[in-house]
């Protein structure tokens, strides 16, 4: 299958776009130095508020299953490989020569930007200008990002769904009872539609004033510009699923069965922290509230998810486990769920950089396509 190339007019035009994709994947990396320094504080403050929450209380009287706690160390690292091997399993059917290691630096290297920036703009778009740094031109990016988005979902709201059977609808019971979640939630979906709606007057109107001829000449070529070349995007992205639903039904189901590993492995680590301070081990209702917990901290506008994704554990497991042991239990579930991980990324991260420093330089993938 042989996809069109873009268009392109002059050889200085497309040193140009040369030069902005290597801007555009240097700019996650800037975020890194802030990571650095910011990161090991709110670790520190986390580390705190266990101490705190366990007092005079030594840490070893408190565990009952220390060995659970190793278990989630270990695991904490899983989705962060799987999630690479899938990048580098559906590049390679692209054609793109991106490899296990570009895969894992662009997963480590988004993790560590995501992780300073507020998590309501989502890790996609710092994904994307990885990718281009890794000399992948960016719709075919778009097309690779595309693939596991739409795995995501599948994979997602089926383990939420047989999680939500498993557990008999206890959560939902308990949830309904509470007036401040069900106000809180309303709340959100209503904030949600609100954005919605406007993202979709600007739209209307933008395009309104384009037909009426209110914006000036300029204006409408850039934005005809604009268009002309999302339309090509799409067009390839397009294309691609069509590639991969013709002749990569196989590589499709690989990358989904590691998606269900990835994510099925991520929300489990709270339950595995519970069950070390002795509460009862429910694995589908605690993945269902990590799940949710990870849902409420991806909507607050701050760094990672601070604030709000210790608020959303406090306030959706509190039904649930003994209120000596909530508070300790949640601080240890952060430093396994968000900082060891990060730890991990930053090592992984500057050492594949390093390597890559001593070697050639990335060539772009832009004209790689498909193998037939």
């Amino acid at each position: 299958m042989t996809l069109p190339d873009p268009p392109q007019s002059t050889h200085e035009a497309a040193s140009r776009r040369d030069a902005l994709g290597l801007h555009l994947g240097a700019l996650p990396r800037r975020t890194l130095g802030l990571a650095l320094w910011l990161l090991p504080v709110l670790a520190l403050v986390n580390i705190a508020v266990l101490v705190w929450s366990l007092g005079a209380i030594d840490l070893a009287e408190r565990l009952v299953a220390p060995h659970m706690l190793a278990l989630a160390g270990v695991l904490v690292f899983v989705p962060m490989l799987a999630n690479a091997l899938r990048f580098a399993i559906t590049s390679r059917f692209l054609g793109l020569d991106l490899g296990f290691g570009g895969s894992l630096r662009v997963i480590t290297g988004t993790i560590l930007a995501n992780s300073v920036t507020p998590s309501a703009v989502g890790g996609m778009p710092i994904k994307v200008l990885f990718l281009v740094g890794e000399g992948i031109e960016i719709r075919r990016a778009v097309s690779l990002i595309s693939f596991q988005a739409a795995e995501d979902a599948l994979s997602l709201f089926g383990l939420a769904a047989l999680a939500a059977t498993l557990t008999g609808f206890a959560m939902r019971d308990v949830l309904a009872a509470d007036p401040d979640f069900a106000l809180h939630a309303a709340q959100s979906l209503q904030v949600g539609a609100i954005i919605l709606a406007g993202a979709l007057a600007v739209f209307v109107v933008v395009g309104a004033l384009i037909r009426a001829g209110v914006l000036s000449l300029r204006v409408r070529a850039a934005l005809s510009g604009l268009w002309r070349r999302v339309r090509l995007s799409l067009t390839m992205v397009a294309r691609d699923w069509g590639a991969l639903l013709r002749r990569g039904k196989a590589v499709a189901l690989l990358s989904m069965g590691l998606a269900l590993v990835q994510w099925s492995v991520r929300f489990s680590i709270a339950g595995l922290v519970l069950a070390a301070f002795g509460t009862s081990w429910q694995p589908a209702l605690f993945w269902l509230l990590q799940y949710l917990v990870q849902s409420i901290s991806s909507v607050i506008p701050s760094p990672g998810g601070v604030g709000g994704a210790e608020a959303g554990f406090l306030l959706l497991f509190a039904p649930f486990v003994e209120r000596a042991v909530l508070l300790p239990a949640m601080s240890m579930w952060r430093l396994l769920f968000f900082y060891l991980p990060l730890i991990g990324a930053a090592v992984i991260f500057f050492s594949l950089r390093r390597r890559l420093r001593g070697g050639p330089a990335p060539r772009p993938h832009g004209a790689c396509q498909p193998a037939e």
